[in-house]
């Protein structure tokens, strides 16, 4: 897809979160805050196709956002949002419509809340 140059920016105003690392220490998993200031995302819908077909693999997904394309994110991240956990089960880099690159997160409720290491 070719960038539209007459097109606005995407815009991120839905929400920020703060992301944090899962990691291993000798009490089992906890999250660990990178140091990096808030990220500002965009919230896109989850269709119900795909809560379902998630629901059947015993997961939730608890939202779809976008942010800037970014790679320093993967499956052991967890996102902060208003006080909630919620773990990134799923990263794409993607195009907007008007051809702007993208990263997409598919959140989801840990299996458990994670302790936040110090």
């Amino acid at each position: 897809m070719k960038l539209n140059r007459q097109a606005a920016l995407p815009e991120y105003t839905d929400g920020c979160f703060d992301l944090y690392d899962i990691v291993d220490d000798e009490n089992g998993r906890k999250i660990r805050a990178r140091d990096i200031g808030k990220i500002w995302y965009r919230d896109i819908g989850v269709y119900d196709r795909t809560r379902i077909t998630f629901e059947q693999a015993d997961k939730m997904v608890t939202l779809k956002i976008r942010i800037p394309v970014w790679n320093g994110i993967d499956s052991n991240c967890v996102c902060m949002i208003g006080g909630e956990q919620h773990k990134v089960y799923n990263k794409a880099n993607v195009l907007s419509s008007q051809g702007y690159p993208e990263t997409e997160l598919t959140l989801i409720n840990p299996p458990m809340p994670y302790e936040v290491a110090e």
